[in-house]
């Protein structure tokens, strides 16, 4: 990406990692937290979607009469243990019937995936930059960071998993909001009761450990989007065009500002880098728009 040609500053140079960090008790915290909950929405629906499509859905192709199965997950996944078994040879089972403790399983592991890739990015919102806006950390970190957060988040995600399954006391116990609240009592007890908050708690502390592998690339994709906001602000000025106030969180407002405000002399990133970044955030809209006709009005909203 061509460096955005900025103002030159007065006085001492300002670095990019000195941008103040935003508080949680201040206005733009608390606007933050509502940027959380909206971006915890949309990654919430991203994610079903991902998993609807990849694990629900038959994808086949035909001509005249005969039709050919591209791809369909659905028995492989619902089934997994027992497919394990056979291929092992292992009478593992007494029929081939999907397990119970495996439905429960599979629905956890795409609430736990939910929960953590959630966390990631909301924490972000927080976040001051610890990279400057000209590191570039290359695709090759990328390909080995990602994959090295994912298995770090596992490991917290495996002790809690293990603490809910050997100590009972977490299911069984715990805080209960008192019946004088009503309806929001009833909703909240009956979600502690149901264990879900363990899975939560499970992707809430595996998302922690990831930011802190990731940071630096996290820091990267930031930067990348509050560039290409600046680089859109100059070029409306330089036209003339209203309409070029920053739009985002405050975290990437501060970043975009500063971008605006500071000469930046920025290295050119990878093409492909560049291009995989475009297509992610493309897909990942796409299917937040596509989870939430999934969720609200698809197959898989409440009836």
């Amino acid at each position: 990406m061509t460096a955005v040609p900025l103002a030159q500053p007065r006085g001492r140079r300002e670095k990019s990692t000195d941008l103040p960090k935003i508080k949680l008790l201040s206005w733009l915290g608390i606007e933050s937290i509502l940027w959380g909950v909206v971006i915890a929405h949309l990654v919430k629906w991203a994610v079903s979607f991902a998993y609807f499509a990849s694990f629900q859905v038959r994808y086949a192709i035909g001509y005249g009469k005969g039709t050919w199965t591209v791809w369909y997950l659905k028995d492989w996944w619902d089934r997994l243990p027992v497919h394990v078994a056979n291929l092992l040879g292992q009478p593992w089972f007494k029929s081939q019937a999907e397990p119970l403790w495996w439905i429960t399983w599979r629905h956890d592991i795409r609430d736990v995936t939910i929960s953590v890739v959630a966390t990631i990015i909301v924490r972000l919102l927080f976040a001051k930059p610890k990279y400057p806006a000209d590191d570039r950390p290359g695709l090759k970190v990328y390909l080995t960071r990602v994959p090295l957060a994912l298995l770090a988040a596992l490991v917290p995600i495996a002790i809690i998993g293990v603490l809910a399954w050997k100590v009972p006391w977490l299911l069984q116990h715990g805080y209960a909001v008192p019946a004088r609240y009503g309806t929001v009592a009833s909703e909240a007890n009956g979600w502690i009761a149901a264990g879900t908050w363990i899975t939560v708690l499970m992707g809430i502390a595996g998302g922690l450990v990831a930011t802190k592998v990731m940071q630096r690339i996290a820091d990267d994709i930031q930067w990348f989007f509050a560039e290409r906001s600046a680089a859109k602000i100059q070029a409306e000025s330089k036209l003339s065009l209203t309409g070029s106030r920053v739009i985002g969180t405050p975290a990437h407002r501060a970043r975009v500002h500063w971008l605006l405000e500071h000469k930046t002399d920025l290295p050119p990133r990878s093409p492909w880098l560049v291009r995989a970044l475009l297509i992610v955030g493309f897909f990942a809209m796409a299917f937040a728009g596509a989870g939430a006709w999934l969720n609200l009005v698809g197959p898989a909203a409440p009836h």
